[in-house]
């Protein structure tokens, strides 16, 4: 008479979760990186819209001066929207608002400690091409302006 066990060895067991940690590994790496995507691309999509915005005030005119924002890559990677009658050094600057890139999110352009404007011209709404670059991880977008006011991400 043979007798038959029921259940499971100690070795399939082992070789099962090694498996699903193997596989739990994978997953959670390719989690990470998408969600560095979602978030530099939710980083990108405001800093578009606030170069809009600073263009659509210098087309309209708003308070009869040139409208721009100031990129800075500091310890904290930050940039300032301004209206100004010259450019971003003159004294009779005014600031509307400082807004800070999310945890993990970087300008890789400007370079480290340095700072770019993009000032918008009043009524035709045409600046200097530039472009401003933006990293999160291994994901890296650009946002160029061209010299007629067009903003692309690239």
């Amino acid at each position: 008479m043979s007798k038959f066990e029921r259940g499971f060895s100690l070795l399939e067991v082992l070789i099962v979760v090694g498996i699903m940690t193997i596989i739990s590994s994978i997953g959670a790496g390719f989690y990470v990186n998408y969600n560095k995507g979602v978030e530099i691309d939710s980083a990108v999509q405001v800093v578009v819209f606030d170069l809009k915005q600073a263009q659509g005030k210098s087309m309209i005119g708003e308070g009869g001066f040139k409208w721009g924002i100031h990129f800075v890559n500091a310890a904290d990677d930050y940039y300032e929207i301004f209206s100004t009658p010259t450019d971003y050094s003159s004294g009779s600057k005014v600031i509307l608002s400082t807004n800070y890139l999310p945890g993990g999110i970087i300008f890789s352009d400007p370079a480290t400690d340095a700072t770019k404007d993009i000032i918008f011209n009043k009524i035709s709404g045409g600046t200097s091409a530039s472009s401003v670059a933006i990293v999160a991880g291994s994901n890296t977008k650009t946002i160029s302006v061209s010299s007629i006011g067009n903003v692309s991400v690239q």
